[in-house]
């Protein structure tokens, strides 16, 4: 259960830094209060299963967040990639939130009571968060010369890190035998791609909707194993914790 629960906060938490990252440079105003509402509804989604985790084995949500080393931490590579340009944000966003809407709905049915009824309310948040991303690949879309150039660009980007969504992590054939969780990572794909090519196809992006999952043959982030993108993220996200780790804030 404890890797279930740092593989989901762990995802969320280091995208939602690099979603506030776009505070105060997204392409217009409004734009710059919805991305910096979605970073602080998937930080606070990070803040939700790592009082779960405290609940299950009294770890300090407060030492996990700002105290692990990178190898520590099981997010997926595609979370940890600078922020790039605004297509790439797009993108990320839309291929993780349909993988986070597979796995939300796995969780749901998990045989852990506090976890199966904590994922409702991030469900209901989450829904939000891939409409905004669908109107914007469909606007980006829609786009000619270099705009629909950045999004081929970035559906290349980020169709390389996918696999490590999917990656095998510890202990998974033991959750899903103990009904933590219906079926392992690696069988959520097929409802992903579909989802995924329902988006891309009528966008005439179906070049872009992998045929099979080819997952990682070294260990990746799900293994404790990062990108050096991780551990410039950690910085930034823990210096002012770290400079006096023991003060009240």
């Amino acid at each position: 259960m404890r890797e279930i629960l740092l593989r989901a906060a762990d995802d969320e938490l280091a995208l939602g830094h690099r979603d506030s990252e776009w505070t105060a440079f997204a392409p217009f105003i409004e734009e710059d209060i919805a991305i910096s509402s979605i970073a602080q509804d998937e930080i606070a989604h990070a803040a939700l299963y790592l009082e779960l985790l405290k609940d299950l084995t009294g770890e300090d949500p407060d030492r996990l967040a700002f105290m692990r080393e990178p190898g520590e931490w099981r997010n997926a590579w595609l979370l940890e990639r600078p922020k790039g340009d605004w297509a790439f944000t797009v993108v990320r966003h839309v291929a993780y939130d349909l993988f986070d809407d597979v796995r939300l709905r796995q969780m749901a049915r998990s045989s852990y009571k506090p976890l199966s009824e904590a994922v409702e309310r991030i469900r209901r948040e989450e829904t939000y968060h891939l409409a905004h991303g669908r109107l914007w690949l469909e606007r980006l879309a829609r786009g000619e010369g270099e705009a629909r150039e950045r999004l081929h660009q970035a559906l290349q980007a980020v169709l390389k890190d996918v696999p490590g969504l999917f990656e095998e992590g510890r202990g998974d054939g033991e959750a899903v035998a103990e009904g933590l969780l219906p079926s392992p990572p690696r069988a959520w794909f097929a409802e992903w791609a579909e989802a995924w090519a329902g988006l891309l196809r009528p966008l005439g992006l179906e070049a872009f909707v992998p045929k099979s999952l080819d997952l990682p043959a070294e260990p990746g982030g799900r293994r404790g194993v990062h990108t050096p993108h991780l551990d410039e993220l950690l910085q930034a996200l823990s210096e002012v914790y770290r400079s006096d780790p023991a003060a009240s804030w």
